[in-house]
């Protein structure tokens, strides 16, 4: 976009670019964007509101800033929450106009509505009028959310642009279909990155799914080691048991009593470990709130199903030596020392 030095250039080669894009085959919808979700930070400005009393410098909020199109907010579904949305009029001298997430409308108009209220960059002491607010998005998928700005991509001296395109077929066959409109508006501009969202998104998590795996890994492990170091124990402690188990056979007890018996002496030591790794797992699970995405650290559902897998890991581990224990003859087990 180097040689498009003139703001109109640009204009004139986006427009012409995401029209041709929109009419190829399989395109639902299509818009131009800086930088899109999961691509990183790329760009801020410290703001202040226009009809607040000025902040001291430390206390300015920072927001991402990002230069967009109309389209991009229906093409990539950041739904509108209220106002409106650009129009292909907020271009050059009308380019005046924002639109911020739901994130920066709560810090910047806490209890007030931000739509006709204007907010001023500390860099070059732009003005520009919120008209909308949309839902919120992450520049990366493991950090928190940020609030977030976005103006005209027309007029504001963009000179790179990510293509968002929503498509009704596999997205990823658009790409050589768009390559090609690209070549034939401009057959020296350079592409690069073609990729899908999801893509994106797995480029942010990559780190935290291989420790998440990792952590699985030695879960199960441990889980077997447990099981079977729970056998272990139980078949060892009914060994030692086994003239008692004589005599109580021999005095009538029943067999199913001594099965009993042993699974809730095999069980006693499983449920109290199970209890306090319970309440240290809730204590841990809120140090690691920040690492969680869409996940409530303490989640019924998921202490559920770990409180049935380690009990159902410890009576299999008791059943066996349990079992063994019910079945031994009266005289076999009195005459062992």
């Amino acid at each position: 976009m180097v040689r498009y030095k003139q703001p109109v250039q640009q204009i004139a080669f986006f427009e012409q670019l995401i029209g041709r894009v929109r009419a190829l085959p399989g395109v639902q919808a299509a818009g131009l964007v800086s930088t899109p979700p999961g691509e990183g930070w790329n760009g801020d400005r410290m703001m202040q509101v226009v009809e607040h009393p000025p902040l001291p410098k430390r206390e300015v909020p920072d927001v991402m800033v990002r230069g967009a199109e109309p389209g991009y907010f229906s093409a990539i579904q950041i739904p509108l929450l209220r106002g409106r949305i650009f129009t292909l009029d907020d271009r050059l001298q009308r380019a005046d106009v924002a639109v911020i997430s739901r994130n920066a409308a709560q810090i910047f108009f806490p209890n007030e509505d931000p739509i006709g209220k204007h907010l001023r960059s500390e860099e070059g002491g732009n003005v520009y009028e919120v008209v909308g607010i949309v839902g919120d998005t992450r520049w990366d998928i493991a950090q928190p959310i940020m609030p977030a700005l976005y103006w005209p991509i027309y007029g504001n001296d963009y000179s790179v642009a990510t293509i968002v395109i929503r498509s009704t077929h596999d997205v990823e066959s658009l790409a050589l279909p768009v390559q090609r409109v690209i070549s034939q508006l401009d057959p020296d501009l350079p592409v690069s990155d073609v990729t899908t969202l999801r893509e994106a998104i797995g480029k942010s998590t990559i780190n935290s799914e291989f420790n998440s795996m990792l952590v699985a890994a030695f879960s199960v492990i441990a889980l077997a080691l447990a099981g079977a170091g729970l056998y272990g124990v139980l078949a060892y402690l009914i060994t030692q048991r086994t003239n008692e188990i004589g005599i109580r056979i021999a005095l009538g007890a029943q067999r199913d009593q001594l099965l009993r018996l042993m699974l809730v002496d095999g069980l006693r030591p499983a449920l109290l470990g199970l209890t306090l790794g319970l309440m240290a797992s809730a204590a841990a699970a809120r140090l690691i709130r920040s690492m969680l995405y869409q996940t409530r650290p303490l989640d019924p559902a998921v202490f559920g199903w770990v409180v049935v897998a380690l009990l159902s890991v410890a009576m299999l581990a008791c059943i066996a030596p349990a079992w063994h224990a019910s079945r031994l003859d009266p005289a076999q087990a009195l005459r062992s020392e």
